[in-house]
Order: structure tokens, then C-alpha cells, then sequence
């Protein structure tokens, strides 16, 4: 490649940042995630509780954009363990015999390595799970990203779901599906996990 050439990508590439990261507004919306678990049916009742901290409409700055207004974010996470856990669990009963308590669940958009142009959800969340009279069972924390990437001002709202879905599988994955060493399923009555010191 000559010089006039690589200069002239890397004005392109250039001009491409700047008009990525300009001062536009990205709206997320409430989204459809469906989560890819598959868990046994299973006889306890299971009720989510979205804590304060998890706020429904919010508007923050981030590296991929200069503000990202969020809207429904409560809506898409309740839509999301629907689809995940409901045929799993009857997530109806009043009182649940377990409780997916979400302390925290943070959006945000961060760009992938790969293109300045393209861009991943992520949610830093923790979570426990709780039993009717309100002990901890289990926890988890850590920061979870999207399985796929896109242009942040066309897919936001897309990608924040996709997110959402990698919360509940990483969720499903650490309270109910943790294999023993043999290979059996253990479940959540059987006593707390490893992820119990996760903070």
C-alpha cells in the first residue's frame, strides 16, 4: 500500500471516529430480549425484585456517545426474565418461593476493538437470589456484554437487549445450572455456590 493510500485511510478513519462520538442524543427504548436458557421445570415459584437503583429512565454520558437517554430499562429487564424463566418457573405466585433480586444493573456502550465504528452493551450488574423469608441463597456480580455488535445510533436499543440476554443466561448459569463434579445439576436448595463470595 503506498503512502498516499494508508494516509488516506486514516483520514477515513478519522472522520469516521469524529462522526461517531459528535454530540447526538442515542435513544434506548424498551427492548425484546430472549434469553437462551434451558433449565428443567422446576416446582419452587420464582418472583423478580428490581431494586431502586435499577431506575427505569435515566440519561448518561459514555465513551460511544456524548448522551445516551434510556427509557423502559426496568420494562426490558421484567420482559427478559419472563422469557427466560417462564418455562421454567411459575413466576405468577404471591409470595415467590425464591426471589431474583437485582441490586444493580448498569447500561452501558463501549466500542469494540475491532471498528470505531461499531459497539457492545454492557451491563455491570449484581444479583442474588433469595428464598421467601428473605435469606441469600446465591450471588452474582460482573459485567456482562452483548454477543454481537453494530452502529450504536441504529441499534441501540437492539443491543441493550441483547445484553439483558447475556445477564440471565450468566444469572441462570450461576444459581440454577452449576454442575458438581460428576455432572449432575445442582440446584439452588442444595446450599450456596461458589459465586456466594463474589462480594
Amino acid at each position: 500500500m503506498s503512502a498516499c493510500s494508508v494516509s488516506g485511510f486514516r483520514i477515513v478513519v478519522a472522520l469516521a471516529a469524529l462522526l461517531f462520538v459528535s454530540g447526538c442524543t442515542v435513544y434506548v427504548k424498551r427492548g425484546a430480549p430472549r434469553p437462551n436458557i434451558d433449565l428443567a421445570e422446576q416446582q419452587a415459584t420464582l418472583g423478580l425484585v428490581l431494586e431502586s437503583a435499577v431506575r427505569d429512565h435515566f440519561v448518561v454520558s459514555n465513551e460511544a456517545a456524548n448522551k445516551l437517554d434510556v427509557d423502559q430499562w426496568r420494562g426490558t429487564l421484567e420482559d427478559g426474565f419472563r422469557v427466560g424463566f417462564g418455562s421454567a418457573f411459575r413466576l405468577d405466585a404471591t409470595p415467590a418461593d425464591l426471589k431474583l433480586q437485582v441490586l444493580e444493573a448498569e447500561l452501558s456502550f463501549a466500542v469494540t476493538d475491532a471498528s470505531v465504528a461499531a459497539v457492545q452493551a454492557q451491563i455491570r450488574y449484581k444479583a442474588r437470589l433469595v428464598d421467601a423469608q428473605g435469606q441469600v441463597l446465591k450471588r452474582s456480580s460482573g459485567t456482562v456484554m452483548s454477543k454481537r455488535s453494530a452502529g450504536l445510533h441504529r441499534a441501540a436499543t437492539v443491543l441493550a437487549a441483547n445484553a439483558v440476554e447475556s445477564l440471565y443466561e450468566q444469572i441462570s448459569a450461576d444459581f440454577f445450572t452449576e454442575q458438581d463434579k460428576g455432572g449432575s445439576d445442582k440446584k439452588a436448595s442444595d446450599g450456596a455456590s461458589a459465586t456466594d463470595a463474589a462480594y
